[in-house]
């Protein structure tokens, strides 16, 4: 799958459970993969890095499709998409 976009929406913060969420969509020419991620919110962050939280949970979940996983598929990104902090 070679990645062409990423877009995160419907971002939730839930303090009583401390926690980020939002849906990660990782867009490519032939589909859309959409998956629900949740980390753990800290006050501290600076901006941006809960978006780059929610993206490693993204290719976390990813590497374990079975595609992915057993080496079917490979997952690659267009060139600047991945933000460095993010692999």
């Amino acid at each position: 799958m070679h990645v062409t976009d990423i877009h995160i929406s419907n971002p939730t913060y839930r303090q009583t459970l401390g926690e980020l969420s939002a849906v990660v969509s990782l867009s490519s020419e032939l589909r859309d993969v959409r998956l629900l991620c949740q980390v753990p919110a800290a006050a501290e962050r600076r901006e941006g890095e809960g978006r780059l939280a929610l993206i490693r949970e993204a290719l976390r979940q990813i590497s374990r499709m079975p595609e992915i996983r057993t080496g079917r598929e490979e997952l690659s990104f267009a060139p600047g998409l991945m933000p460095e902090a993010a692999q």
